[in-house]
């Protein structure tokens, strides 16, 4: 009965935390969701018990929240299902890494046990988001996006110092509830109160006039809504062409010089090609217009998912993504095994670029990051460094007919406009496109699966740049150091106890 009940607990814990990844207005689900996941470990003695259950839970927990990898219409059904149970399977190993670590240290001192454990979530979850396969989408703080004040203090900390208050919350019920002390709850109380007062803080020291101009760059931004089977169809090519570029010449106004364009926005028309080139000088440029689109990009022995932008003259400037999707953009590492390439279950088999990118236009400076790219704050906070105005991502969620991967998606871009203090605008095929003011409001927005616009002024960006665009996860280095250290102890006393 006892391993029933233990097995429950952790099913319970991880559908709790799961489903506060899905919907913006469930994200408390996981600020008590880990309770019974912690009421398990932090009794069991057992370290192969500890691991079964760790793994249970990060299957059930990853299982909940990308599921919607098997709605891929980009691939088949067995496919899509494969690219799912394998994905969880590694995103599983990661809360099984998570016990490896905290084990020792647990045997070492298991007095402060409780206070190393959210420390070595939040580093697991931080190096997690580095590397071919990072993926930083699970973590858990891109469900607390609903909380303005709260996720202020990203500009400081990261989305990992948010990870970290959500696990110190969960202890802090787990001690209410199971150890009843009052005068540690109490420090634990005031600790984790202080950061919605900080991000109250934080947020009011902007006035009204920090990210106003009267000089702008006016850009409009278009949703096509084209489906990806429609996309696809080469008979349809051209009518989706005439489509987009009547679409935009509707909506656009006599002070518009940007136009921005989704990813993959013309699957058969090469930017490189002369006569693409002279198709929209004739029927899209008119004087002082420039296009940001998505587009391939090729050379003699690769070819790239690039962000392009475009005028009149001729091609102004090229960024090839750094960030290729793995089993979708590219076959791990084929860049090193080329004949990896040969495997085929649909990827596009992208090179990967090899530098960052800031596109200048009439003095406004902007990254133009491309899909899952919008995910990694690394990325983000390296082009904010190279003194830009905004950021623009171009997406193409057409891959999900239906939520919740769009939503998941586009909610991420808050962070990154908090973290940097940057306007963040999201032009997607079949949405979700969105502007996010430097304050994590989201300003306009397109929702999914229709056709629309959005018109926004960029304006020059003289604020500082924030703590975090200058110093990064600071504070994940901080507790990466504080582990190693403490880790490296517990391991050596282990050794001499032996």
């Amino acid at each position: 009965m006892i391993l029933l009940n233990n097995y429950t607990s952790v099913l319970f814990s991880a559908v709790l935390v799961g489903l506060s990844q899905h919907y913006n207005n469930l994200g408390f689900l996981s600020w008590f969701g880990l309770v019974p996941f912690l009421s398990i470990i932090f009794k069991e003695n057992n370290f192969y018990n500890l691991i079964k259950f760790s793994f249970i839970w990060g299957i059930t927990y990853h299982l909940i929240v990308v599921f919607w990898l098997t709605t891929n219409i980009g691939t088949t059904p067995l496919v899509a299902f494969v690219i799912m149970i394998v994905t969880v399977l590694i995103l599983s190993f990661n809360t099984t890494l998570i016990i490896l670590i905290w084990y020792p240290i647990r045997k070492f001192i298991p007095s402060f046990s409780f206070i190393f454990f959210p420390i070595t979530w939040v580093v697991v979850e931080f190096i997690r988001s580095y590397g071919l396969l990072g993926f930083p989408w699970v973590s858990l703080a891109n469900s607390q996006t609903k909380y303005l004040y709260l996720i202020q203090n990203v500009e400081y900390v990261g989305i990992y110092g948010i990870s970290f208050w959500i696990i110190l919350l969960n202890i802090f019920f787990h001690r209410i509830i199971f150890r009843k002390q009052d005068f540690k709850n109490i420090i634990f109380l005031i600790i984790l109160i202080l950061p919605w007062f900080s991000g109250n803080i934080i947020i009011n020291k902007y006035d009204e006039n920090s990210f106003k101009s009267n000089e702008t760059l006016e850009t409009l931004i278009i949703q096509p809504n084209i489906g990806l089977v429609e996309k696809r169809d080469f008979d349809k090519n051209q009518s989706n062409m005439k489509s987009l570029i009547d679409s935009t010449l509707k909506n656009i106004s006599t002070s518009t010089k940007l136009v921005v364009w989704p990813e993959s926005a013309m699957p058969y028309q090469s930017i490189q090609n002369r006569g693409v080139r002279n198709f929209l000088n004739k029927n899209l440029f008119i004087e002082n217009l420039n296009l940001l689109t998505g587009n391939i990009i090729y050379t003699d022995s690769d070819y790239f998912n690039s962000s392009v932008l475009i005028n009149k003259q001729g091609i102004l400037g090229i960024y090839n993504k750094r960030q290729l999707v793995p089993l979708a953009e590219h076959f791990p590492f084929s860049s090193i095994f080329k004949s990896l390439r040969n495997i085929n279950i649909g990827q596009a088999n992208f090179s990967k670029g090899d530098k960052d990118f800031v596109f200048d236009l009439d003095g406004y400076r902007f990254a133009s990051l491309i899909c899952i790219e919008s995910t990694f704050p690394e990325i983000n906070r390296r082009h904010a460094n190279l003194d830009i105005d905004a950021l623009i991502y171009l997406v193409n969620d057409g891959w999900y007919l239906n939520n919740p991967e769009p939503m998941q998606h586009a909610r991420q871009s808050i962070f990154r406009a908090i973290e940097n203090r940057l306007p963040v605008i999201r032009c997607a095929n079949t949405g979700i496109s969105q502007i996010v003011n430097p304050l994590g409001i989201i300003e306009n927005k397109i929702v999914l699966n229709n056709f629309g616009t959005m018109s926004y002024s960029i304006i020059k960006n003289n604020n500082e740049k924030t703590f975090y665009t200058k110093y990064g996860n600071v504070f994940s280095l901080v507790l990466l150091v504080l582990l190693l250290i403490v880790l490296f102890l517990s391991i050596v006393n282990y050794k001499k106890n032996e």
